[in-house]
């Protein structure tokens, strides 16, 4: 703690490196020293620190632990999809992401953020099941994963039974810029379906 005698006037230049030091001048007069690394009462062992912030910091400590394992690919493909908000420190936007954005991969934390989200259409024709090619923004293929809406029908009618079922699309192929899509038997009439392609970082 520091007594200020008179009225303080701290130099522009030094305002940054003061106040990394000692407060401003309080109303009883002084400027008490700051611990800006150093809060021991919200430490890991301060007994102030909440479950909350124990748990996030785990977390963190978690992601900053994964970067040391990533390749020099994988960095390369961080930066080169670089959001405009991006502060440059991987394991911070990876921890700011796999809280805001999701994660998919349960009881790892950060280990499936999503990086992005398309949906397209296509249709299923009549009549045999028959490759069909949807065309997308290029994407990892290893990295992504892909949800089918929307279903064709088949029936059935031998005049005592009349019946009639969904014929879904299954993938066949997911490449870098298409999806090959086909449905999973004979349906009467072409299909309207999407899908939703999720890629993860």
């Amino acid at each position: 703690m520091a007594k200020i005698e008179g009225t303080q006037s701290i130099p522009a230049e030094w305002l940054d490196e003061y106040r990394a030091t000692l407060t401003e001048k309080l109303s009883t007069g002084v400027g008490r020293k700051r611990f800006p690394f150093r809060l021991r009462l919200f430490s890991k062992k301060g007994y102030k620190a909440t479950n909350t912030q124990l748990e996030q910091r785990s977390r963190f400590g978690a992601i900053r632990n994964k970067f040391k394992t990533v390749s020099h690919e994988e960095r390369q493909r961080w930066y080169a999809a670089m959001p405009p908000w991006h502060s440059l420190l991987w394991y911070y936007n990876y921890f700011m992401l796999s809280g805001l954005m999701g994660n998919a991969v349960v009881g790892t934390a950060g280990g499936g953020v999503i990086k992005d989200i398309n949906h397209y259409t296509f249709g299923l024709p009549a009549g045999a099941p028959t490759n069909v090619t949807v065309a997308i923004d290029t994407c990892d293929p290893t990295k992504a994963v892909i949800f089918f809406y929307g279903a064709g029908h088949k029936e059935y009618n031998d005049n005592t039974v009349a019946m009639a079922w969904a014929v879904y699309p299954y993938l066949v192929s997911l490449g870098s810029t298409f999806v090959i899509v086909k449905a999973s038997e004979d349906i009467e009439s072409e299909a309207g379906c999407s899908l939703s392609l999720i890629e993860y970082i």
